[in-house]
């Protein structure tokens, strides 16, 4: 770490069991242009455990507008709580799960090489994070065509029900008995809200539209969808409006999570440093990595499915080594409670 960095950083009064650099320098897809993220894990101090004050998760950085992007020279910190990054590892978390495959950490202690030597009993199959990141970006940019045709359907289906029954009609009028499936992004759905009461939803490119709403409000509702998703489009096909560097994270992590799924390993360098660079330079046409995203999409989840990594990771091992850790943090009191 820059001596910069070390004097003024968080950590320094921290029992941090691990810092690693973290992002583009990780993956290899740094530039000159290039800001610096770190992360590390630490264990609380005692009062902080006993009074229930841990920090889960601590940001550093310098101020930024809510818009406003990292420029070169610019440096994050990102700190875990043990307990917190253990979370985070077992949901599935990229983040958490790319800490863990960092073959250069810049410092570790024991205790996180006997993390590292263990880490077959974190792992598990879990993708929603992996797959809800690559399908939020698809989402973002409706990369699929068909998305941008179910959008406009659901707008002329209630518009024509307008038409025909007019504009206070509700959508349940229209849709009743066992769920149904439209296309592959329009159905409808029962979803339970309280305990013993449920209710029924119109659902279309992830917008749900309860039963009962109007049929002028469900219109208006897939007539902005319609528009976003159209607008977006018409933008992409010339290159205009895309985060190429929020596409580069979605085909990544689409990447690592196959690799994850096939193999209990995460390779970092990646192996596709330079395809990952060139998407965020948007190099590449956007066609192209709309199309990569939603191959990858169908893949993750099917390589989910055949997978031999657990469902669930090894609470035992995760509750006994973060009780033993931070119980030599809080030895017992052996004062007067008068004095």
């Amino acid at each position: 770490m820059p001596a910069s960095i070390s004097k003024t950083s968080i950590w320094t009064n921290m029992n941090v069991i691990v810092s690693m650099k973290f992002g583009s320098h990780l993956y290899g897809t740094s530039t000159l242009l290039a800001d610096t993220d770190y992360k590390a894990v630490y264990i609380p101090e005692a009062r902080d455990i006993i009074l229930q004050r841990t920090q889960g998760t601590i940001h550093t950085g310098r101020s930024k507008a809510e818009s406003e992007r990292n420029v070169a020279g610019d440096v994050d910190t990102e700190t875990f709580s043990l307990q917190q990054y253990f979370k985070l590892l077992t949901e599935g978390q990229t983040g958490a799960l790319d800490m863990l495959f960092n073959p250069r950490p810049e410092t570790a202690t024991p205790l996180w090489g006997h993390i590292v030597r263990n880490k077959e009993k974190l792992l598990t199959k879990k993708s929603a994070a992996f797959v809800g990141y690559c399908r939020q970006q698809a989402n973002k940019y409706g990369i699929k065509g068909s998305r941008v045709s179910a959008a406009k359907a659901a707008m002329e289906r209630f518009r024509d029900l307008m038409d025909q029954a007019g504009t206070t009609a509700k959508v349940g009028d229209f849709f009743f008995g066992e769920d149904l499936v439209i296309d592959e992004f329009t159905y409808t759905t029962t979803k339970e809200t309280t305990k013993g009461n449920h209710e029924s939803y119109f659902v279309c490119c992830d917008r749900m539209v309860g039963f009962k709403n109007t049929v002028k409000e469900a219109h208006s509702i897939y007539a902005r969808i319609y528009q976003m998703y159209g607008d977006r489009a018409k933008k992409a096909e010339t290159n205009e409006g895309i985060d190429w560097k929020a596409l580069s994270h979605a085909v990544r992590v689409g990447h690592e999570a196959l690799e994850l799924l096939k193999t209990h390993h995460i390779t970092f360098p990646l192996p596709n440093a330079p395809h990952i660079l060139d998407i965020k330079q948007g190099k590449l046409p956007y066609k192209a990595v709309a199309e990569e995203i939603e191959g990858l999409l169908v893949e993750v989840e099917n390589a989910s499915l055949s997978s031999d990594l657990p469902d669930i990771a090894d609470q035992e091992f995760i509750d006994d080594l973060v009780y033993r850790v931070y119980s030599r943090q809080v030895p017992w009191f052996t004062g007067r409670y008068d004095d």
